[in-house]
Order: structure tokens, then sequence, then C-alpha cells
């Protein structure tokens, strides 16, 4: 933090708060598992469907931008963007893994 006159400002040092670590996207992976039946429900009501196209902002290591591909199906295709290279770097390694041609990041 800095003081400057009567103000306080804080200067962020990285894209994410809690960075985008190895860890931390191993914990945000879990995370995204513990809430996927929500996330899955919400999407589903939202209109999501087989064929669609789907923007996925804020990324991180893929895990919305997955389900999403999942619930386009083959005919569909998703596109996450991130600011964080590390993230997208992980995204990526993680939808090769999981042999996804419908999603990019």
């Amino acid at each position: 933090m800095t003081n400057v006159g009567d103000n306080t400002r804080t200067i962020r040092t990285q894209e994410y708060e809690l960075g985008h670590t190895e860890w931390e996207l191993k914990r945000l992976a879990t995370q995204a598992q513990l809430v996927d039946p929500i996330t899955r429900q919400y999407f589903k009501a939202a209109g999501i469907a087989p064929g669609m196209r789907v923007l996925d902002v804020g990324s991180g290591a893929g895990d919305v931008a997955f389900l999403a591909a999942e619930l386009v199906g083959p005919t569909g295709s998703v596109i996450g963007v991130d600011r964080s290279p590390a993230a997208v770097a992980a995204a990526r390694t993680r939808a090769l893994e999981r042999k996804l041609g419908n999603v990019m990041f």
C-alpha cells in the first residue's frame, strides 16, 4: 500500500490476487469440481446447449470452459480468455490432456 495525500491505494503486483501458482490452479480445479453441479444447472437454465458458441472471460485454468465445452458438444465451441499467461498455458495443457477439440484458449 502507498499513501498519497489523504488517499490510500493498493499497488497490485499480479492480475489475480492469489496468483497462478501450480498450487493455486489445483485449488481452483478442486473448487470447480465442488460447484460443478450448481454451475452445470445454471448453464442449462441459461440455455447453453449443443451447437452453441461460448466465450469464457476470465477463464483461469479452464474449468468453466471445459464444462461449457461438454454442454455444447462437438458441434459447438468454447473460447476462453484470461489476462494471465500462466493460467492460459495451464488451460491449454489441460484441454490437450482431455482431448477437447471444441475448446481453445
